[in-house]
């Protein structure tokens, strides 16, 4: 069993500007270090020798296509040590980055077996834990993501739609060695729970709301600026962990407990799968609004982060929000 966590490269961001686009996508690219050219194909063919160079038997190394959100697919690699029950997901593309501006191959594969390691949980899981519903029904969470971008991976999972959005479920696993990850709930394994989507959504909202509870700050408070226009009356949706806070906004009663607290209706912007933004309806146009959210998204949002290029509206009495634009 995989898991995915955030795993961190222990690298200062670099300044890729110089890098011809098509070189990272797989053309073939001027390595400093060793004078190579090569493409991302190859590269991670030299990768993979040396990590086994690196391992010795008792390792299993995987590499993979990973599918992400809105249908971005990563490269990926698994390496499981010692029949460990779970595996952290390294993310490749990153390591490539380094290689093109002179890390050496070899480099690459001690600090990927160096931090898979470190980040092998230690917690173990009975055996076909996942096969019973009681053994991970506390641990169950949602997240929202775009409809329409995801129509293919939707197939394989349940999924409850709202508008043009979809919440789908996930585990979420905490260990003292990676922090958080999670493996997605599919098809399958809701059969064999014996539940229906409908039933699991109810009961897993409600589990969210303790394990995940809500925070709804003052955008000025977490930017630490004030947006003129708005007279800093934006807000910041999310959970504790900033992870798939979007959610959020699903959990039981939370619609009308916003609306409360900011004074009435309100608009909900997506900002990304991980948190949203409202503002207090004060007669905007929902359209002006779009041109925002678009621009933002396709600017300062990572493509696999995206919601949706949506407003929603939530009126007080309504039992759900609305898609405005």
């Amino acid at each position: 069993m995989n898991y995915t966590n955030k795993q961190p490269i222990n690298k200062q961001p670099l300044n890729t500007q110089h890098i011809n686009k098509q070189n990272r996508e797989g053309n073939s690219c001027k390595d400093k270090a060793e004078g190579l050219c090569v493409r991302k194909s190859e590269y991670y063919a030299m990768l993979r020798s040396e990590l086994e160079k690196h391992s010795d038997e008792n390792v299993d190394i995987t590499f993979r296509e990973v599918r992400k959100n809105n249908g971005v697919c990563k490269n990926a690699c698994t390496i499981r040590f010692n029949d460990a029950q779970v595996a952290p997901t390294i993310y490749l593309e990153p390591y490539y980055d380094h290689y093109l501006h002179g890390e050496a191959v070899s480099e690459s594969a001690e600090n990927i077996i160096n931090y898979c390691r470190k980040k092998t949980p230690g917690t173990t899981f009975p055996d076909n834990f996942f096969y019973s519903y009681d053994s991970v029904r506390n641990r169950l969470g949602i997240k929202l993501i775009g409809t329409e971008a995801n129509r293919g991976f939707l197939k394989g999972v349940p999924h409850v739609d709202l508008e043009d959005l979809s919440a789908v479920f996930y585990y979420l696993m905490e260990d003292p060695a990676f922090g958080n990850g999670m493996i997605i709930v599919k098809n399958t394994d809701i059969k064999r729970w014996g539940k229906n989507e409908q039933e699991l959504y109810r009961e897993v909202l409600e589990n969210c709301a303790q394990m995940l509870p809500p925070v709804l700050r003052p955008l000025s408070e977490v930017l630490e600026v004030v947006c003129p226009e708005t007279d800093g009356n934006l807000y910041l949706l999310t959970n504790e962990t900033g992870l798939f806070g979007a959610a959020v906004i699903l959990y039981p009663g939370m619609l009308q407990e916003i609306s409360r607290k900011i004074g009435g209706p309100y608009f909900i912007l997506p900002s990304s799968v991980h948190e949203l933004i409202l503002l207090p309806d004060s007669g905007e146009e929902a359209e002006d609004l779009l041109s925002i959210v678009t621009e933002i998204n396709h600017t300062q949002v990572a493509e696999e982060e995206i919601l949706t290029d949506a407003v929603y509206k939530y009126v007080p009495g309504d039992d759900a929000f609305t898609k405005e634009a």
